[in-house]
């Protein structure tokens, strides 16, 4: 589409339910001025933070990109996602094969690497780290007042496509749980920056899709559930990768012990979960409402999320170009997905991006 300018901004953890005009007003106004998705768009799983935003950035599920967790495991052993990188190619690198501009910017500084956004015409935090006079907040991510005015001076640029994340909801979220009124007032404070944002970018000219990645649920039971103990009483040699209210078992025989998993006390189902490194055996294991996965002894955060029940997505779409109105329509007619967004951003931007296995809104 001529002159089309994509924005696309996440909102890390910011819980759906919560969207409205008495904690996210300008968020509120701005899915009334275009179109909201009723009942939210659906993460992947893990409904963790890298596995999604690897799909916001490549239109395909965690099997086909390769980051199921945000630490990934593989037969080398475990890695960070932010290390490991997409195994697909990114809108980043299809915006430069057809000579777009593209930016990113970021609140948690491991998306660089987990986005591939240093093929990006412009990045921040530069090389995905934090700039050395920047605060960082309790879990260790640059906070709101830090990302926010970059990304306004990114928008006074006007690139083709920006990809951005506040990072505030979530940690707020997870210290606090998620729907605590000090969680509450840091999704106001994340909401407020929304309306500078606005100002910043060429509205007449934008298509402004703000989504979250995935939800939270409040964590009632400070003990958490030590799922690796349960496996080494078991023998066998398997691991789990503790994702928040989920976690991967892997491991020689990881498809056998998805049979006894449930019997495991705090384990609210199992399930079938595949990596892109096929020669690993591994299942899915999610906690009951109120637990969280993790060592005995180690801290429990008071939000957690990665399983099943964590899966809602905010997805609204909002700016002033003619293709609002269309996707507005889509939203309020169609399940949506996370794989959705990127061929949506695609098909906006004329780009190619031929590994997507989503669908385009549009």
């Amino acid at each position: 589409m001529t002159g089309v300018k994509v924005v696309f901004t996440v909102l890390d953890a910011l819980p759906d339910r919560h969207v409205g005009a008495s904690h996210t007003p300008v968020l509120h106004q701005l899915a009334g001025a275009g179109g909201r998705a009723p009942g939210g768009a659906q993460a992947v799983m893990t409904s963790a933070t890298y596995p999604n935003h690897a799909t916001f950035a490549t239109g395909t599920e965690p099997a086909r990109h390769g980051i199921v967790t945000n630490w990934v495991p593989g037969s080398g052993g475990v890695v960070p996602a932010w290390e490991r990188g997409c195994d697909v190619p990114t809108l980043f690198d299809a915006c430069r094969t057809a000579g777009r501009t593209s930016a990113a910017v970021f609140g948690d500084q491991h998306l660089v690497g987990v986005m591939g956004a240093t093929a990006a015409d412009h990045h921040w935090p530069t090389g995905g780290v934090p700039p050395s006079d920047a605060e960082l907040d309790p879990l260790g991510y640059l906070q709101d007042d830090d990302t926010a005015p970059q990304l306004c001076a990114v928008l006074a640029d006007a690139p083709d496509l920006v990809i951005a994340q506040l990072n505030g909801p979530d940690t707020a979220a997870h210290w606090y749980g998620p729907d605590h009124e000090r969680a509450l007032d840091g999704y106001r404070a994340t909401d407020a920056w929304l309306a500078a944002i606005g100002d910043a970018l060429a509205w007449d000219d934008t298509v402004w899709i703000l989504v979250s990645d995935h939800d939270q649920e409040p964590v009632t039971t400070r003990e958490p559930l030590d799922l690796q103990r349960a496996l080494d009483q078991r023998g066998g040699g398997l691991f789990a990768l503790p994702e928040g209210n989920a976690a991967v078992v892997c491991g020689d025989g990881a498809r056998e012990a998805a049979r006894w998993l449930h019997e495991v006390d705090g384990i609210a189902g199992v399930g079938d979960v595949t990596l892109a490194d096929a020669g690993l055996e591994c299942c899915l294991a999610w906690a009951v409402p109120g637990r969280t996965f993790g060592t005995t002894g180690s801290p429990t955060p008071r939000g957690t999320h990665g399983g099943p029940r964590t899966r809602t997505q905010v997805a609204i779409v909002s700016g002033g170009h003619p293709a609002v109105e269309p996707l507005a329509r889509a939203l309020a007619s169609r399940p949506v997905d996370a794989t959705d967004w990127a061929p949506t951003m695609a098909t906006l931007l004329g780009l190619d991006l031929p590994d997507a296995t989503g669908r385009s809104l549009l």
